[in-house]
């Protein structure tokens, strides 16, 4: 653990930007992620949440899993797997997991949640930011997941370069363009289809029940429907 943070014995832990800031092989302060995750994390950070990010670093110089040993000592009762195409040493504790495999292969998926031990209630997709895989994850592992969990798509910015298979507007097929479906899965939960019928259908889409959506610079949270479909 970097000095100046605490364990879970020993007192306050650390708020997650300070902390990220002290760990290095991770670039989420720097993006200026850290506001945002406080936001969606803080009310969990007590729970015994299951997490699994995709893409754990370890690129140039970069010492791999250093986003995965912000998230173990940011959740102290978490079980987390990190999940990479490659293969990466990493060596943080028995609550922090290492699966290689493919995050557009659903097969490589599923074994992450079998190392988790269960559905996730968090997943980071920090991956590899390629035209269609984010999607391809999502689709996945969102239906697996429990009602009021989270989903995070990071870099989104990606889905307009054209490196990335991105572009301006984005492509359907980009992690934007499935946000941009998500917005009609969750307008599809809007009672007021049922109440005016006359007017026009309810949207015909389901990505797996999203709830809400909050959209920042660069990252986007997904909210897991906490009610039944309709």
């Amino acid at each position: 653990m970097a000095r100046g943070a605490r364990s879970v014995g020993a007192g306050r832990l650390l708020p997650l930007a300070p902390t990220a800031r002290l760990y290095g092989g991770t670039d989420k302060w720097t993006h200026g992620y850290t506001t945002y995750y406080e936001r969606h994390f803080s009310s969990r950070r007590w729970r015994r949440n299951r997490i699994i990010e995709i893409g754990v670093g370890g690129y140039e110089n970069e010492q791999p899993g250093g986003s995965l040993r912000l998230w173990r000592d940011y959740f102290p009762r978490s079980m987390i797997v990190g999940l990479d195409l490659h293969v990466k040493t990493i060596a943080l504790g028995p609550r922090v997991r290492f699966v290689q495999g493919n995050q557009a292969e659903p097969a490589d998926l599923m074994r992450a949640t079998e190392a988790l031990g269960g559905p996730p209630d968090i997943v980071i997709d920090d991956g590899s930011h390629q035209i269609e895989h984010a999607e391809e994850s999502f689709r996945a592992l969102f239906p697996l997941m429990t009602q009021g969990a989270l989903y995070v798509i990071e870099d989104t910015h990606t889905s307009y370069w054209p490196a990335y298979g991105g572009g301006s507007p984005a492509p359907a097929s980009t992690a934007i363009g499935l946000v941009k479906s998500l917005v009609d899965d969750v307008q599809s939960h809007d009672p007021v289809f049922d109440q005016y019928p006359q007017w026009g259908p309810r949207p015909i889409i389901d990505l797996g029940g999203a709830d809400a959506l909050h959209v920042y610079p660069g990252i986007v949270f997904i909210e897991k429907g906490s009610r039944a479909r309709r």
